[in-house]
């Protein structure tokens, strides 16, 4: 996604309020004094998700292209996490599609998932995390899960399993996203216990998805 400027950046009548090292990343990438980079943890492109459990492929493909709209009117808060952490933004997103719908789930609960457990659109589980400072379907939101859950939670896997491929070790932190690092034990039954035994094969799917056919990082 190429930012031209901050008008480019919808989320610009809020970045006063935003993590400074966000704010930084958007003003360094709108004035093209750096050019972004994705994938210190990983990256998608190189695994061979199975993508859902019913379906397959085909179906987290379908999926997350009917979540397209949403997930396009939030790319810019997508894009700035993913530059400030050095993941990639269509990691985040479809993160955000199989956990809210890019959010659409959630318009007519004020953010509330999951029987009143989780918050937001990446779905933080009140009871493990502070996580209601910022609305719901802010960029903040988005901001606190990537650096508070997801990067970290990817460290932890690397930590406990040095010996996989960092795409691996990114691929089990979105398992640990949904049901926590301590149930990341092998990479040959990586999803069993996660919802549905499918999650990360499903996120990873999606992500995919968003390179391959919606030209996302």
């Amino acid at each position: 996604m190429a930012l031209t400027s901050l008008q480019d950046i919808r989320l610009v009548g809020q970045i006063s309020t935003m993590n400074p090292l966000v704010i930084v990343t958007l003003l360094a990438i709108s004035t093209g004094a750096w050019a972004a980079s994705y994938t210190c943890h990983g990256d998608v492109r190189r695994l061979h998700p199975t993508g859902e459990h019913n379906g397959g492929v085909a179906a987290s493909n379908h999926d997350v292209d009917y979540d397209l709209h949403d997930l396009n009117n939030k790319k810019s808060c997508y894009y700035a996490s993913g530059a400030a952490h050095c993941i990639q933004p269509s990691v985040i997103a479809a993160l955000a599609s199989r956990e809210s719908r890019g959010g659409r789930l959630l318009t007519s609960t004020g953010g509330w998932g999951d029987h009143h457990h989780a918050y937001g659109i990446l779905q933080c589980d009140i009871r493990y995390h502070s996580c209601q400072k910022y609305a719901w379907d802010s960029c903040e939101h988005i901001e606190q899960m990537v650096s508070e859950v997801l990067v970290p939670y990817v460290n932890q896997v690397a930590h406990k399993h040095p010996t996989w491929s960092r795409d691996q070790q990114l691929q089990g932190g979105i398992a640990a996203y949904n049901f926590g690092v301590r149930n990341v034990q092998s990479w040959a039954n990586l999803d069993g216990g996660t919802t549905q035994n499918d999650y990360s094969n499903d996120v990873v799917a999606r992500a995919k998805r968003l390179i391959a056919n919606h030209n996302w990082q």
